[in-house]
């Protein structure tokens, strides 16, 4: 009696198609399908070979290897599939085994409800039609698959496998992420070491001294399946010490501000498992589609000190306060820290030294100078606005505020009724030329002084629109301003995090022939 292998395939797309009432497509129905159809046509079961969840692209399943790899030694001499569609959906596979692998070594290959047999002449042109057709078939999935993926992720809906370090899927949602408090009190703590003026390296030396689990250890101890396919086999994985690219991506993530960012790689093919990143250009996001671990504006300031950061600290450990962020004022080029004798040290224009002093000037200044400046200024601002009657000025500012905002929106309104009505006039004298009611050039008269009004009726709402957005934007810097007054009105002494609240960054110009010098500091209020 000839020996026979069956093989059967199951994939999540198959699944779908189960739950929707194809119980004939399961793998148990399937088997038994196959076991009658080798009873029936007295062939020996030499084995079942089963891959459930995989794809019929996919050429590394493991059951199917391994019935190759008994094909190849001699175990049985036919194959027994439901369809030539179980046993591959690729072309390129059907040719190399169906027409080319078993002829060779006398293995017979039966699909049994497609009528698919290799021992049957004139068969040959039925498979390769059903392989194009299994091929097509996946193809179109393929492209099906991505449009529904792709406006779920325009709808801000998350599809990743896992959460972000720092979230949870929302058990009442799985396309919805929830703040995970245990990882996101973590993340916060990133934010602000960096802010403290702490470099990566040294943030991850601090988060492995404080024995914190990296995500992909965390992860895996709340018993999520996880692994991180980059980093699994390297050392800091392995023994859970924080990598500089971990911290790199947390802190310029911008799912901690609420966003949803997804899109940011794809298969080259629907036939490959290899992926390419996208530009980030073309990345999907939605924004405000969860709650924030991080306040927006904090994110924002991380992201400028990343682009301007130079060392945030020196040799001996002390922090650099204002690493990155004084300019000279003549050239603009970043001044830098110099040691001079004993223990001073002087900030220089970086062009001026690496021109070998040919262009520009030194505009050398003391750093502890600088920084008794800074601290100073920031003194007196505060002294200035608690000496006000906080009371008085802010319902002063509000009310002034209000009436001017509530002038301009209302020429706003006027504008954009104007402009709507305008509209509606073009297409009446269309229908009055039409009808004979006024003539040609009547018409293109009468268009062209419409069409004139319109465009500056235009000109005037994006104006208007302008100007309340700068309000908006004024009393958000005033608020600002007051909170942060609020909160460090009792400091001691400045540090990094401060200097990163108040100062966007500060110009040092030229000593004059009386040793004079000038300092600007821009705030960011």
């Amino acid at each position: 009696m000839e020996k026979a292998a069956i093989y059967c395939r199951l994939s999540k797309e198959d699944e779908d198609k189960i739950n929707q009432g194809d119980e004939s497509a399961s793998i148990q129905n399937q088997k038994l399908l196959l076991v009658n159809y080798a009873i029936g046509h007295e062939l020996a079961v030499y084995g079942i070979y089963s891959d459930d969840d995989y794809s019929g692209l996919d050429s590394d399943r493991p059951d199917f290897k391994r019935m190759i790899k008994d094909a190849k030694n001699g175990c049985f001499n036919t194959i027994i599939c439901k369809t030539q569609s179980r046993f591959t959906r690729d072309m390129e596979l059907v040719e190399k085994y169906i027409h080319g692998l078993f002829p060779l070594i006398g293995v017979r290959f039966i699909g049994v409800v497609d009528n698919v047999d290799t021992d049957v002449k004139g068969n040959k042109k039925t498979r390769q039609i059903n392989g194009l057709i299994n091929e097509w078939y996946c193809e179109d999935l393929s492209e099906n698959i991505r449009s529904v993926y792709k406006a779920k992720m325009e709808k801000g809906q998350f599809l990743g496998a896992y959460a972000p370090y720092g979230y949870m899927k929302d058990p009442k949602d799985k396309y919805k992420l929830i703040i995970d408090e245990e990882a996101a009190q973590v993340v916060r703590k990133i934010f602000t070491y960096f802010l403290q003026g702490y470099g990566n390296k040294q943030i991850c030396y601090k988060l492995s001294e404080e024995k914190i689990p990296t995500p992909t250890v965390y992860k895996k101890n709340q018993g999520l399946n996880y692994e991180n396919r980059l980093k699994d086999n390297t050392y800091g994985s392995r023994y859970g010490i924080w990598a500089v690219t971990t911290l790199r991506q947390i802190l310029t993530n911008r799912m901690y501000i609420g966003d949803m960012v997804q899109g940011k790689q794809k298969k080259i093919s629907y036939k490959s498992k290899k992926v390419v990143t996208i530009p980030q250009a073309d990345w999907i996001t939605v924004e405000n589609c969860h709650e924030p671990i991080i306040d927006k504006e904090v994110f924002e300031l991380v992201q400028k000190l990343i682009k301007t950061r130079r060392y945030a600290r020196t040799k001996e450990g002390e922090i650099s306060l204002l690493a990155g962020k004084v300019k000279c004022l003549t050239c603009g080029s970043t001044l830098t820290k110099i040691n001079g004798e004993n223990k001073y040290k002087y900030l220089n224009c970086q062009l001026y030294r690496r021109s070998n002093k040919q262009q520009c000037s030194p505009h050398s200044i003391s750093y502890y100078k600088l920084i008794e400046i800074l601290e100073e200024r920031i003194k007196n601002i505060i002294k200035d606005h608690l000496s006000r009657n906080p009371l008085e000025e802010s319902l002063f500012i509000e009310n002034e505020d209000k009436k001017t905002m509530f002038k301009k929106k209302n020429e706003l309104y006027k504008h954009q009724e104007k402009a709507e009505n305008l509209k509606n006039v073009l297409s009446n004298l269309y229908i009055d030329k039409s009808s004979g009611l006024i003539s040609e050039s009547e018409y293109i008269d009468l268009k062209k002084r419409i069409n004139d009004t319109l465009i500056e009726t235009s000109r005037q709402i994006q104006k208007y629109k302008l100007e309340l957005e700068e309000l908006d934007s004024t009393d958000r810097t005033q608020s600002r301003k007051a909170d942060l007054i609020r909160n460090y009105a009792d400091f001691a002494k400045l540090d990094h995090e401060l200097v990163n609240e108040f100062v966007e960054y500060i110009e040092v110009g030229e000593k004059d022939s009386e040793n004079n010098q000038e300092v600007i500091i821009h705030w960011r209020f």
